[in-house]
């Protein structure tokens, strides 16, 4: 997707905010994605990465699944960053399996 068309979702969470990495799946056939980004705000003593969908008609949905977060004071602790976004990419990735049952 284009910068342009990011910066549409989660009012530019995932074209401007470049803290941290990010993960999307786009599915063409429905315009739409799921994204993996951060849902919590720099300054948060708790860092979180989290699921989002996001239709091609607007409002991004979080997707609820477990916690993936880590503390930015304590990089060195699990969960670390790197486990935090791992964890997230397993669990977007088990969500996309299990919605792939129901088409």
């Amino acid at each position: 997707m284009s910068p342009l068309a990011a910066s549409r979702y989660a009012s530019g969470l995932f074209s401007d905010d470049r803290r941290r990495p990010i993960a999307q799946w786009f599915n063409p056939a429905l315009n739409a994605a799921l994204l993996v980004g951060l849902e919590t705000p720099a300054e948060w003593p708790v860092q979180r990465f989290g699921l989002f969908y996001a239709p091609p008609q607007g409002r991004v949905q979080r997707v609820h699944t477990n916690l993936h977060e880590w503390f930015p004071r304590r990089p060195r602790v699990s969960p670390t960053e790197e486990e935090a976004f791992h964890g997230a990419i397993v669990s977007a990735e088990s969500f996309l399996r299990v919605e792939m049952d129901f088409l």
